[in-house]
């Protein structure tokens, strides 16, 4: 018995960009995204029911108002699984309330990313171009990374708009657009007059190779168990870490000696103190001494007690670098220690 013809699949209905979808059409046995989803958005959008009336507004109940900000997708990429659920949730919630008659407002926007975005075009001039953002200055960098950012945002509100989403599109922004940048600058300048925040010197997370400070959140910490060989950003060759050497403070005016041990002995450039348990039978003498150091004799150094020294580890002596770590910071700060930079922005020793 020969075969049937296979039956001519019926054209796919195309709405324009703008325009209502013809609901009179049959409806087709099997689900055909491009048929069902194409254009919905684009008339939502065109008819503004996304939209907010600032006037409606003013003056209804608390109760009768739901705003929302979409926490902004990072710039550096596209959206993922996890956008889309929880996209899926807010638009829910946004829908629901405007069923009800609430005034609604769900705001739409992308974040700068920060040190993510300036990463990823600093990569992308040095491929293309053999420059670095040093090479173009900050105001050109600047240019760069805007261009990078319209190209990007872009996908992701697209990408958006295919999901669906009901946020009000005429309200969208960017972190870093000079509204916003303005209300953030206001924010601080009247927390600072209130006396919540002030301005002061602390350590922060340097990036060498990228010539920028690092936010807590973008640095991924790492215990060395021992001699360790890592690769460093911007450097030829491995270097070797976690070595623990020791080396000895003279008391002033004495043949004594403290020895300390450290993993990190370039920093000694700008140690001002060594601090000691003060439960330390071996160290309770020295206390409150001065000490020489061997490249530095007129710097005042001191000999502290506190309590974050652990007296098993190494010698119990503790060298205090209060410029360049955490712990030596707080402890620099609590002892009145001075604190010294000794490192450049490329992570070299300073000629100070």
């Amino acid at each position: 018995k020969a075969k049937a013809e296979p039956k001519a699949s019926a054209p796919i209905p195309v709405t324009p960009e703008g325009e209502m979808k013809d609901m009179s059409l049959p409806m087709d046995a099997t689900y055909n995204p491009k048929a069902v989803e194409s254009a919905w958005s684009s008339w939502w959008k065109k008819e503004g029911f996304f939209s907010c009336d600032p006037k409606k507004a003013k003056g209804t109940a608390e109760s009768q108002r739901f705003i929302m900000v979409i926490p902004p997708p990072n710039v550096t990429g596209s959206l993922h699984i996890g956008h889309s659920l929880t996209c899926s949730i807010e638009d829910s919630l946004t829908r629901w309330h405007r069923m009800c008659g609430h005034v609604t407002l769900w705001v739409p926007g992308t974040d700068h990313a920060g040190i993510a975005t300036q990463s990823v075009v600093e990569k992308l001039l040095y491929k293309l171009e053999n420059k670095t953002r040093h090479d173009l200055g900050r105001e050109k960098f600047l240019e760069r990374v805007w261009a990078w950012k319209e190209k990007h945002g872009s996908r992701i509100m697209h990408q958006l708009h295919r999901c669906g989403a009901s946020p009000d599109w005429s309200r969208e922004r960017f972190t870093m657009d000079p509204m916003l940048s303005k209300a953030v600058q206001e924010a601080f300048i009247r927390f600072h007059d209130q006396g919540l925040i002030h301005r002061d010197n602390r350590l922060v997370n340097w990036c060498p190779h990228l010539r920028t400070a690092l936010s807590d959140l973008e640095v991924d910490h790492e215990d060395i168990p021992g001699t360790t060989f890592l690769t460093i950003p911007g450097f030829e060759g491995k270097v070797e870490v976690g070595v623990l050497c020791e080396f000895k403070y003279q008391i002033k005016g004495t043949q004594d000696y403290l020895t300390v041990a450290t993993t990190r002995l370039e920093t000694m450039l700008g140690d001002t103190g060594v601090a000691v348990h003060p439960e330390d039978d071996r160290y309770k003498a020295f206390v409150g001494k001065e000490i020489v150091h061997p490249f530095f004799p007129d710097r005042k150094m001191v000999v502290v007690a506190d309590a974050m020294v652990d007296r098993e580890f190494g010698t119990g002596c503790v060298k205090i670098t209060p410029a360049h770590d955490f712990n030596d910071f707080k402890c620099g700060q609590r002892h009145g220690l001075e604190f010294i930079s000794i490192f450049g922005e490329d992570g070299r020793i300073n000629d100070k």
